[in-house]
């Protein structure tokens, strides 16, 4: 676990916009995983970017009362933080709760680089929801300019021999392939709208 790739909130977001719809989980890694602020940093923008009601939910409670908050919430996409007093065997309790857990569009967890390996060795079958989804929070950064979110279309173009109106052709008409850099491709377009169609 010592090897997580650092992300910036934009191309978090563009991971999640091509993202397939249910239950998926995704881990962020930050430094300060009990700063609210960068909870509620991630709350405003994944609302926007997912046009999805958010919900923070913190750890600092029972097991029980977390699953419980969880199944209630009405909100699509949850924000779970604050498991910096989480054991081994609070892990190994959520892991055992899973199937209490699965009625949401996505889940974020904002954790510490401790937690993640807890998590790891703990909760097993929650893992495998999260599986390569994990990311280390570059906090601060900003999205990408321009010239950058430029420079990545063309290495999008030249690693698919694919135009950006043929990608917007494909996926209108349900062609495209399911690479996530395809959804990638559509988020730098804005055409996110059209990712799973």
């Amino acid at each position: 676990m010592n090897i997580i790739q650092s992300i910036s909130i934009d191309e978090f977001l563009q991971r999640v916009g091509s993202q397939p719809n249910g239950n998926i989980w995704s881990v962020l890694v930050t430094a300060n995983s009990d700063n609210y602020e960068v909870v509620k940093e991630l709350e405003e923008t994944l609302a926007i970017f997912t046009e999805c009601e958010i919900a923070i939910i913190s750890a600092n409670n029972s097991v029980n009362i977390i699953v419980d908050n969880i199944q209630k919430s009405t909100e699509d996409y949850l924000i779970i933080w604050n498991f910096e007093n989480w054991d081994n065997h609070n892990w190994r309790e959520f892991d055992q709760m899973r199937s209490r857990l699965l009625k949401k569009f996505g889940v974020v967890l904002v954790l510490s680089q401790e937690s993640v390996v807890k998590m790891v060795t703990n909760s097993p079958n929650i893992f495998s929801w999260i599986g390569s989804r994990v990311y280390a929070f570059a906090q601060g950064t900003e999205l990408l300019t321009e010239e950058e979110c430029k420079t990545r279309l063309l290495a999008l173009q030249e690693w698919s021999g694919y135009s950006n109106a043929e990608v917007i052709e494909l996926a209108q008409s349900q062609q495209l392939p399911s690479d996530p850099e395809y959804g990638e491709w559509l988020v730098l377009l804005g055409r996110e709208d059209l990712i799973g169609r």
